[in-house]
């Protein structure tokens, strides 16, 4: 009998892909890891790592293994759920992991909900950019995952379940003084002289913004890197630079004008969970409440949308 500990290393070092990784997120030494390891290769009988430079990497036999091991892994966690599920009270904690905007106006009017229905529920949140939270999900350090993509999303289904929240128009921010800011919308080699305010390369909208000014010929001139949308709005506010961000993330239009992209862009807004969760009731109360919540703000916000094209007369680009 494999030790199910073992198992769930191995599947941390799939995903994480170092020692030291999976020894931070476990709280271990990375000593510890390694050994255990071992220990389950030596069990398996089978050669699961290999040397690659000074690094250390799963072999094929390794990479199938991983693949079975976070399979079986799954349906113990089905188990066990589905036993904890015969209790008819609400408690336990239910941990979500959501991008800023989402957390801000999805998840924690969500968890006001649920704190107001089931008192003994805890809602913990961790605001993760989608490639963190995706991961986190895998690995067992999250219950819920709130991503977005523009365009379909690349998830592979694994033991995943996915279910989209809706959608929100991405818009380009510009001061009151700016030269474009008489205009209700412009296309994105318009801005090819504008300074941009952006996120860091890692997060997903600035890779995506870039990506579209690459695509009409030209890199964005950068004006600043900002880990705050506060921040760079109020870049934007002092005729600084200009942003591009989706609805959600837009704190208040004072100082500033809004432009729809045209053609419009918009970013389509997904929960994750495992499928192995479907029977736990805790889960299932945080996920219900998720949807009710981005149901009602993105609602609003295409509603808002509309009421702003049909009542704006000013030129479009």
């Amino acid at each position: 009998m494999f030790n199910t500990w073992r198992l769930q290393l191995l599947v941390q070092f799939e995903v994480l892909g170092t020692m030291h990784r999976v020894a931070e997120v476990m709280n271990v030494s990375a000593s510890t890891v390694s050994q255990q390891l071992s220990l389950l290769e030596r069990e398996t009988n089978t050669v699961l790592f290999e040397r690659a430079g000074r690094r250390v990497r799963l072999t094929l036999a390794g990479h199938e293994f991983a693949r079975q091991v976070h399979s079986v892994l799954g349906e113990l966690e089905l188990i066990e759920n589905s036993m904890n599920g015969k209790s008819s009270i609400m408690q336990g904690t239910v941990r979500v992991a959501a991008f800023a905007s989402a957390l801000r106006s999805i998840v924690i009017p969500a968890a006001a909900d649920i704190r107001e229905q089931y008192p003994s529920l805890e809602t913990k949140m961790f605001e993760m950019e989608p490639g963190q939270s995706i991961p986190a999900l895998d690995l067992h350090q999250t219950d819920i995952a709130i991503v977005a993509y523009f365009g379909k999303p690349t998830l592979d289904k694994r033991d995943r379940k996915l279910v989209a929240l809706g959608s929100d128009a991405l818009k380009i921010v510009v001061g009151q003084h700016n030269e474009l800011a008489q205009r209700t919308s412009t296309a994105i080699d318009a801005l090819d002289k504008q300074r941009w305010a952006m996120e860091f390369d890692s997060a997903y909208l600035s890779d995506y913004l870039k990506h579209l000014c690459r695509e009409s010929g030209f890199a964005p001139q950068i004006g600043g890197v900002f880990a705050s949308y506060a921040a760079m709005q109020e870049a934007v506010r002092r005729d600084l630079m200009i942003c591009g961000l989706p609805e959600l993330a837009i704190l208040s239009d004072e100082g500033v004008s809004l432009l729809d992209f045209a053609p419009a862009r918009h970013r389509n807004i997904f929960m994750v969970t495992r499928a192995s969760q479907r029977n736990v009731k805790a889960v299932q109360a945080v996920y219900s409440a998720i949807q009710a919540s981005a149901k009602q703000v993105l609602d609003d916000a295409a509603a808002t949308a509309g009421d702003g094209q049909s009542g704006q007369s000013g030129q479009s680009a």
